[in-house]
């Protein structure tokens, strides 16, 4: 009977302590809800008084009768850099300690900061709402909302604001402009919640991101093309002491606009050329369109310009070749080159190489690409490799339904045979070049040709609806590429390519049997026999194209300071 009594005196004791644990977990995790709804409401207020109009404001938590801690730490910053790839200098734009309004029960924080609200359990963070850090058009806008509170809190607490806003960037006292000079913007965050930091710029932002477990830090690194070139035509040869030509039977350039439509929906005769250097024309080949030269304007034999010519140097185009020319001719006083992007494509490169999703295909194995069957698919991510070849009918698929994809190759691009590169989805695809070492091949009638992008005899690099904006090709002044096919074997390309050479470039294009539909910046370029260049009009911005490639054209950064204290 004792015994019988002590069994079942335990077993109630188990039940009514197993029931307390169950009674606390449950008593935590409502006081954890309630205070996420608190915080939520505190970083609404924070930002009103920080951005709006109300110098202060009261408000009451309702975490009284909640028996976890409020407190606010300083111990989490963020910092702003500027690095210029043409002097290798970086700037810091700020560094501003961020200040956090935190509350903690059994382990599991909630936590105002940044403007945005986060959670940690210890193991990882989420956020629960956006920080003041917003990416739209490739303008990062930055509001920094900086608390400054008692270290612990009440849940009556009054939000002031401290002084007005500082303007960090532009700022032109400190030679600070927009756009940032080319190169590249970081921005880094130290904070307990870091991991939620970095997810949110990977699905909000185009940076490139880098985690620092070690240190708790997350950087988001954001690309700026160098310079400021108005890309408003489409085929530019940026060489001055070389040509564009556009050369031989059947040869033609003219223009589309894949706002509107494909190339067979809106085509028109509104080609677009400048060259640095010298143009060319001869056979019976025609531009449908304009053309602008640094250098002479030579019309040989059957040549047709179908619009205007401005030259720079003398010879001035003479009476027979005046006949030539459509629309008139002028002199102008030059035209700009593009200098090169050397620098910008290594760094990429660097980044790529050291944090990539080369692990999450099967067709990458130690920087290796190996198709896999006839059709092979890379989804959104970045991966670096040292050559791509594709022959004999392989397709390869950049899926950028769910985000971009940036590849970055060492040495070359090379299809042939059928070869194919398709791009898949509404997001970008980025081909990064850098031309390290190079491949050889064969086109008709051109001989053996050293290059880094070949597009052989029924090849192509395709983009549904010739969408060019959503491919493309980024590489060095050495860059030499090929668009060639063969009798009833065109080569075609989709997309945008980008390798100034500068005033002294040898890098070049050629297109000969092929087409190439959207914009090409090169050393020196020539369209060759029944080579095509199809210029994109849907790339148009007002003013021209800043940059097709950069993630980055304009940073906005101000500092709003504001102090939080336990309320009356």
């Amino acid at each position: 009977m004792v015994l019988l009594f002590a069994i079942v005196v335990f077993g109630v004791l188990a039940v009514v302590v197993g029931g307390t644990a169950v009674i606390g977990e449950l008593r935590v995790d409502a006081e954890v809800s309630a205070a996420e709804r608190s915080l939520a409401t505190f970083d609404s207020e924070a930002s009103a008084v920080a951005l709006g109009n109300s110098p202060s404001r009261e408000v009451d938590l309702g975490l009284t009768a909640n028996d976890g801690e409020l407190r606010s730490h300083d111990s989490s910053w963020l910092r702003v850099d500027v690095y210029n790839d043409t002097d290798g200098t970086t700037t810091e734009v700020v560094n501003a300690t961020l200040g956090t309004v935190e509350y903690e029960n059994d382990g599991t924080t909630v936590a105002s900061q940044g403007g945005g609200v986060w959670r940690s359990d210890g193991q990882g963070s989420v956020m629960l709402s956006r920080p003041e850090l917003h990416y739209r058009d490739r303008t990062l806008t930055m509001p920094l909302v900086v608390v400054d509170g008692d270290p612990a809190l009440q849940s009556d607490v009054q939000i002031t604001r401290t002084g007005e806003p500082v303007r960090h960037y532009p700022n032109a006292t400190s030679g600070l402009e927009n756009r940032p000079a080319g190169g590249t913007v970081t921005v880094t965050v130290k904070s307990e919640y870091y991991e939620a930091w970095g997810r949110y710029l990977e699905a909000e932002t185009d940076a490139i991101v880098t985690y620092d477990h070690a240190r708790s830090q997350v950087t988001g690194l954001f690309l700026v093309l160098p310079g400021r070139a108005a890309l408003d035509a489409g085929l530019i040869a940026t060489s001055n002491n070389g040509e564009l030509a556009i050369t031989g039977t059947g040869a033609y350039v003219d223009s589309y606009d894949s706002s509107e439509g494909n190339y067979s929906e809106t085509r028109a005769a509104d080609g677009l050329i400048q060259a640095a250097g010298d143009f060319e024309a001869s056979g019976d080949s025609l531009v449908d369109g304009n053309v602008r030269s640094g250098g002479v304007v030579d019309i040989q034999g059957s040549a047709y310009i179908n619009g205007s010519a401005a030259y720079t140097s003398l010879p001035a185009p003479d009476a027979t070749e005046e006949t030539k020319i459509a629309g008139g001719t002028r002199q102008i006083t030059g035209v700009t080159t593009v200098n090169p992007i050397d620098p910008f494509v290594d760094r990429v490169a660097a980044e790529v190489r050291q944090n990539n999703d080369n692990g999450a295909t099967p067709l990458i194995t130690a920087e290796e690409f190996t198709m896999s069957g006839a059709t092979a698919e890379l989804d959104a991510g970045r991966y670096y490799v040292h050559d791509v070849e594709l022959d004999n009918g392989e397709t390869l698929v950049l899926d950028t339904s769910g985000g971009d994809v940036t590849i970055v190759v060492r040495d070359y691009v090379k299809l042939t045979k059928g070869g194919n590169v398709t791009v898949q989805g509404d997001g970008t695809a980025q081909i990064f070049v850098q031309s390290e070492a190079a491949t050889t091949v064969s086109p008709t009638g051109l001989g053996n040709q050293d290059v880094h992008f070949h597009v052989g005899k029924n090849a192509a690099v395709y983009v549904p609806g010739e969408r060019s904006s959503h491919l493309s090709v980024i590489a060095p002044k050495s860059f030499k590429m090929t668009v060639a096919g063969a009798n009833n074997k065109r080569a075609s390309f989709d997309g945008l390519v980008y390798a100034p050479g500068g005033e002294t470039g040898t890098g070049y294009l050629y297109i000969k049997q092929g087409d190439l539909y959207g914009l090409a910046v090169v050393g020196n370029l020539t369209v060759g026999q029944y080579g095509a260049a199809h210029y994109d009009y849907g790339l148009q911005r007002t003013g021209g194209i800043d940059s097709p490639f950069s993630t980055l054209e304009a940073l906005y950064v101000t500092e709003h300071r504001i102090r939080v204290t336990s309320g009356n």
